[in-house]
């Protein structure tokens, strides 16, 4: 396959392949083309490249997927995501274009919408992003250019709103790459053709954020809300033994309960409560999963606030598909 096959490919059929990725169709592992599927913790141990972390807010039933084609500078990933909360990033003079594959509109980045919107991620951010259901997004990884209009981009998160040809363009692009390495590898094998891919997919994003219909400041409340948030959890991590009540959150953060709670709904998309309930979950596993020596499940519940062992476990089972004892005996048979 030659780079005008590869681009009557895209030029016919955008909508087809984009809606056949949907579920990973047309897609296998290939010398070019890797494919692999995850569990939440092996997910969150994949992401520590870019310094992410993914706090699951439910099991779901749909297998956490990553396609990954490298190029010569720049990594194009297909995943299929979880429900989650995914917690900054740390990209030294680097970037990641996340752009949406699928319909789903509800994910919020520090309270803000994404909708339809591409997200492009420079520098390093603490940035909290909420995705109530899990996602199809392309990913793609690349060092900064210091040319326009990448070097206007200054660090943390940037939502594009392009025209809606240039993102159809940038999902037919992602979609027929990925699947000519999963079906024509060989096309990748010539140095010029994986070259004249990698410089389509920064020409096409570059279009996207040149032809970016601008959504405005960040609203001040917004901001306010993140902080308030950050100071929040600051005071859940001192001690995950103690639950505190939202008045004496609000209290110790400086806010009324209300503003709490608006701004932990706005920015996490749930009551303080259930957010403190997601942490201490999520802390727990990991102290599960620490290898020879661990604790028995009781004492690492009673340690992270839990002292009604059966509601624990109901919450642990919807959070992670498993019970707390099953999660340890696992990885107690896992190699160190």
């Amino acid at each position: 396959m030659d780079q005008s096959h590869l681009n009557a490919v895209c030029d016919g059929a955008p909508r087809v392949a984009t809606d056949r990725l949907l579920s990973f169709q047309g897609l296998k592992p290939s010398a070019a083309l890797e494919l692999r599927s995850y569990d939440v913790d092996q997910f969150d141990e994949s992401e520590r490249y870019a310094g992410a972390s993914s706090m699951p807010l439910s099991a779901g039933t749909t297998p956490i997927m990553r396609a990954r084609l490298g190029l010569p500078t720049v990594t194009l990933s297909l995943l299929k995501t979880f429900p989650r909360i995914v917690r900054g990033f740390q990209l030294t003079n680097a970037a990641a274009v996340v752009v949406p594959m699928d319909h789903v509109t509800s994910s919020r980045i520090d309270g803000q919408s994404i909708g339809g919107s591409i997200v492009v991620l420079t520098g390093a951010s603490d940035c909290l992003v909420h995705e109530p259901v899990g996602r199809l997004i392309g990913v793609v990884d690349f060092t900064l250019p210091a040319r326009e209009p990448w070097a206007k981009l200054g660090d943390g998160y940037h939502l594009l709103n392009p025209t809606p040809d240039v993102l159809a363009s940038l999902r037919r692009l992602i979609s027929v790459t990925l699947e000519t390495a999963a079906n024509d590898p060989d096309f990748f094998d010539e140095p010029a053709s994986r070259t004249v891919v990698e410089q389509s997919l920064l020409s096409t994003m570059e279009a996207a954020i040149r032809t970016n219909v601008s959504g405005g400041p960040v609203p001040s409340t917004t901001e306010g809300y993140r902080r308030i948030v950050a100071d929040m959890e600051k005071l859940i991590r001192r001690d995950l033994s103690v639950w505190h009540k939202t008045t004496e959150l609000a209290e110790q953060v400086g806010v009324s309960v209300r503003t709490l709670q608006s701004a932990t709904l706005a920015i996490c998309g749930m009551s303080p409560h259930r957010y403190s309930r997601v942490l201490r979950l999520w802390a727990v596993r990991k102290q599960l999963r620490l290898g020879p020596g661990r604790r028995s499940v009781k004492s690492c519940a009673i340690a992270h606030g839990f002292w009604h062992l059966s509601e624990f476990a109901a919450s642990y089972r919807a959070a992670f598909g498993e019970l707390p004892s099953e999660t340890l005996q696992r990885s107690m048979r896992e190699p160190s």
